[in-house]
């Protein structure tokens, strides 16, 4: 199941360290699909935007960060700050 897969992604990256320099590093929602895919598995960007709020560790992007942001790197907006900073 898709579910399963995006489940299975997270706990992969709350333990793997190398996952989650890779995640502190992304710049777009894409990336992070990328990263899964690296390691064997199908996540979407539907699932991901989802589940986003969920996700607080500190090796997701948006973690110290408000919603506000969150919701801008979602859509796009935050994607070239990222690419310049």
């Amino acid at each position: 199941m898709a579910s399963d897969q995006f489940y299975l992604f997270t706990v992969l990256a709350a333990f793997n360290s190398a996952v989650q320099a890779q995640l502190r590093q992304v710049a777009s929602p894409e990336d992070i699909v990328a990263i899964a895919a690296e390691y064997g598995f199908a996540i979407t960007l539907q699932q991901l935007n989802f589940f986003s709020t969920r996700l607080s560790s500190d090796h997701w992007i948006w973690a110290d960060k408000n919603d506000a942001w969150r919701k801008d790197f979602f859509s796009g907006k935050r994607q070239l700050d990222l690419l310049t900073a």
